[in-house]
């Protein structure tokens, strides 16, 4: 690549999309790991999750099920992977720029070699 500028374009691109995608799976990360230990573990009231009042005391009953499967799955697993596939989806469609990569080198093709 030749042109200085086009090779700062590209950069500043792809820093803006690694920026994007870091933020993005470190949030899901952050949520599903939060969500699944405080929402799906049995916690007892001497536990010091319940004693800071970041949840209450969950006992075998306190176990949910929304279509067939337990809550703390569906919001702290299924949903932020629909969530992350959205937004896959609207990042390559909407966000990444498709940057010009100068010409493509000429493949050395010998017969028989």
């Amino acid at each position: 690549m030749s042109d200085p500028e086009a090779a700062r374009t590209l950069l500043r691109n792809a820093r803006r999309e690694a920026v994007l995608t870091l933020i993005v799976w470190a949030a899901a990360l952050c949520w599903t790991v939060g969500y699944c230990y405080l929402f799906g573990y049995r916690h007892t009231d001497d536990s010091w999750l319940v004693q800071q009042g970041w949840i209450g005391a969950r006992t075998d009953a306190d176990f949910a099920q929304i279509a067939g499967l337990p809550d703390w799955v569906l919001f702290g697993i299924l949903l932020p992977w629909l969530l992350c596939s959205t937004w896959t989806f609207c990042f390559g469609l909407f966000i990444m720029r498709d940057d010009d990569l100068g010409v493509e080198a000429e493949e050395d093709v010998r017969d028989g070699a």
